[in-house]
């Protein structure tokens, strides 16, 4: 008699065990249905049966036949199957549980401006089912200098869902901090604030602008001026009403007399051009076709 009970026990505690590892835990309604699941549904008064879920992602209900359901959520699948049985059978009660997952990998996707882009795994899929955009940045090593943090989308399936990680990451606002799910794809675009510095510096080129820089921070970011550099004569082009307008800068002033006011506040889409020594000369910079050109190419 005790040996039946203890075996009677075992056997319950082995069957709770089962159902604990084969059934997703408290988040079973996010979870998205997929090639191999096995869902018990049951139509009151009628037919309950367990089906699984074939490799193109389909499941065969009597009378109706085959639904596709892969990527969907237990109560999507059931919205679904009471409308195909409608037909069939009058106001349908319909209940899906989930019998059996398979072991698959539940995958969301970082692009752009971040250390390492790529596809990422989400973590304990099975028990965790909690996966957010800080964690998965964190994961790829955060954005890179050039991100454009407010500007950040999460695209999902038909939808388009903003992010501000400037928010998120530099406020600590939590509220900014999205929940991912399996098939996420997090766009991370690349800063368009950027200053161009050109002629006489060490690294010439685009560089990203900070809200405060002014022509000293421009060249100190290209690795300051070449000996040739005439700091007298800089010139700063920038568009107004979509025509270039160009403020002188005399450097020599600002070092030599501390005249604060020809160090210029820079703005996005500047461009700084600092003549050398028997060079062109910013006049001559902008009189000339191809370096007009040049320089509206850059500003784009």
């Amino acid at each position: 008699m005790r040996s039946r009970m203890v075996r009677r026990v075992a056997a319950g505690v082995v069957l709770a065990l089962v159902l604990m590892t084969a059934v997703p835990p408290a988040g079973a309604q996010d979870y998205t249905i997929g090639p191999g699941d096995t869902l018990d549904i049951s139509v009151l008064g009628e037919w309950s049966a367990p089906l699984t879920v074939s490799p193109d992602g389909k499941i065969a209900i009597p009378q109706a036949g085959e639904i596709l359901v892969d990527r969907l959520t237990l109560p999507q699948v059931t919205d679904k199957v009471t409308e195909a049985l409608k037909p069939f059978v009058k106001d349908p009660v319909v209940t899906i549980s989930i019998r059996q997952t398979t072991t698959r990998k539940q995958l969301v996707y970082l692009l752009g401006q971040v250390l390492h882009p790529g596809a990422y795994e989400i973590p304990g899929y099975e028990v965790q089912r909690e996966w957010t955009v800080a964690e998965l940045i964190a994961v790829a090593g955060g954005p890179t200098p050039g991100a454009a943090l407010p500007k950040a989308v999460i695209m999902r399936k038909d939808a388009s869902i903003p992010v501000d990680l400037e928010k998120l990451l530099i406020d600590g606002d939590a509220s900014a901090n999205v929940r991912l799910t399996a098939g996420d794809v997090v766009i991370v675009p690349e800063s368009k604030n950027k200053v161009v510095i050109m002629g006489g510096v060490l690294r010439p080129g685009p560089y990203l602008f900070k809200d405060g820089d002014h022509v000293v921070d421009a060249l100190s970011a290209a690795g300051g001026p070449t000996p040739k550099a005439v700091l007298s004569s800089i010139g700063v082009v920038r568009l107004e009403d979509k025509k270039p307008a160009v403020k002188p800068v005399n450097l020599d002033k600002f070092y030599k007399s501390a005249d604060a006011a020809q160090n210029v506040a820079l703005q996005a889409g500047d461009v700084v051009y600092v003549p050398e020594a028997g060079g062109m000369s910013f006049g001559e910079l902008l009189g000339s076709l191809n370096g007009l050109a040049y320089i509206f190419l850059l500003l784009r």
